[in-house]
């Protein structure tokens, strides 16, 4: 089909398939959405034959009056020569949304910088003014839930160019080594789209990139970053990423995610998860998992003192310190009375966190038995795969174990009204 710039009118021939699609011009480089020259209902053509109604009555009234004036002799004038058909020119087809648009290959280009290690053009990448905003709210949030001042920060406008420079330098090198190692060093993007465009309202761009990791032998599953970037002197740059999860990973997640109902011998119905090591979200920051490594050693050692003020520094923590805390679940043995006490201690410490209680209690003299020992610590490992990703913070309804059992039927209106009121304080 021909096409028509209807900026500078350049005509190109561009293969049907290719209708609706966004060109480039190569006569004045203006973007455009293709259409057949000439499509009416798409307001192609309907002005160029404005022009050339009024063309051929000017022709008309010019040819009345050199007739008139020539007393109707003479010979006849020459009909007027047909339009020139300008030259069809080469148009380029935009990708303006997938792999080759200008927002997925800014942050192709950021992963590749990533992959060489290279800080420092790595941070010219950066909207750093954006991101040290960002990083302001996020100081200032977690301040706020510890119930602590935010500390003053200098206005961006007000700091020198240098540690301006400092600044950026110091994001990128804490995206290589730093919280943002396991996240992004060592993963490669082939697959991206612009999730969203705000750029001409005064907004930025979302990019979403699906990456592998280089190392093919370590068995790690593909991931998706999400990145928002802003344009600064014409080039787009990144001011935050982060880990998503595709509704495709979500389903895999759930699918292997195997909550058992069971029944134990004294008629008590638990759900159950498998134990296991428990990894730290890849969004907790570097000096923050320090900060509960070393809160949780202590909280294990036998020898440990002020076990209160620990355990209530892991509650102000929250919800970043539920991993590192079911990872001592799953690897301390219940085989002797230190480790039943540090069992015991971290027990205690989630269920003051989540406000969920399992029947795990340490010691049998307590009129438990190993059965119910071992069914408390799977509980805990079910409460993760069901309420985890959706918990918040504790609510007084977080210990009802059966918030997510399809098989669940509440016996009367009243077990009705509390199960729907747990469901919707559980976040649901």
């Amino acid at each position: 089909m021909i096409i028509q710039c209807p900026y500078c009118k350049a005509q190109a021939n561009l293969p049907d398939s290719k209708e609706g699609a966004k060109v480039r011009c190569s006569s004045c480089s203006k973007i455009y959405v293709a259409r057949p020259k000439g499509d009416r209902a798409r307001g192609g053509k309907q002005a160029d034959n404005s022009n050339l109604m009024v063309g051929g009555l000017v022709v008309a009234v010019l040819l009345v009056l050199g007739l008139i004036i020539s007393g109707g002799s003479g010979p006849e004038a020459p009909p007027p020569p047909p339009p020139e058909e300008q030259e069809a020119a080469p148009v380029e087809v935009v990708d303006l949304m997938g792999w080759e648009s200008e927002g997925v290959q800014a942050v192709r280009q950021i992963h590749n910088l990533i992959l060489t290690g290279d800080d420092f053009r790595l941070g010219q990448r950066l909207h750093a003014e954006r991101a040290y905003a960002r990083l302001g709210q996020e100081l200032a949030a977690a301040a706020e839930e510890a119930g602590e001042a935010a500390l003053e920060r200098t206005p961006w406008n007000q700091m020198p160019t240098t540690e301006r420079l400092v600044f950026a330098t110091d994001l990128a090198k804490d995206m290589l080594s730093g919280s943002g190692k396991d996240l992004l060093v060592g993963w490669k993007p082939y697959h991206g789209w612009v999730e969203a465009d705000d750029e001409g309202v005064g907004g930025g761009l979302t990019v979403r990139v699906q990456l592998a990791y280089e190392d093919t032998s370590a068995g790690q599953a593909d991931r998706h970053i999400e990145w928002q970037l802003w344009r600064e002197n014409g080039t787009l740059k990144a001011w935050d990423w982060k880990r998503w999860y595709s509704p495709d990973e979500q389903i895999q997640q759930r699918r292997t995610k195997k909550v058992e109902k069971k029944t134990l011998s004294d008629g008590s119905v638990v759900l159950e998860g498998k134990i296991r090591p428990i990894p730290y979200d890849d969004d907790v920051p570097a000096d923050l998992r320090k900060r509960i490594d070393g809160l949780v050693a202590q909280l294990v050692d036998p020898d440990a003192t002020k076990v209160f003020a620990i355990q209530q520094e892991l509650r102000e923590i929250g919800k970043p310190a539920i991993a590192p805390l079911l990872t001592q679940l799953a690897t301390i043995p219940l085989d002797s009375v230190d480790n039943a006490s540090a069992l015991n201690l971290v027990h205690l410490t989630l269920r003051d966190i989540t406000g969920y209680q399992s029947l795990f209690q340490a010691h049998e003299a307590l009129g438990t038995t190993k059965e119910r020992q071992d069914a408390g610590l799977k509980q805990w490992f079910g409460w993760y795969d069901r309420r985890y990703r959706r918990f918040e913070g504790r609510t007084d309804l977080e210990d009802d174990p059966f918030l997510d059992d399809p098989d669940f039927k509440p016996r009367n209106e009243r077990e009705r009204r509390e199960f729907e009121r747990a469901r919707q304080g559980g976040g649901r």
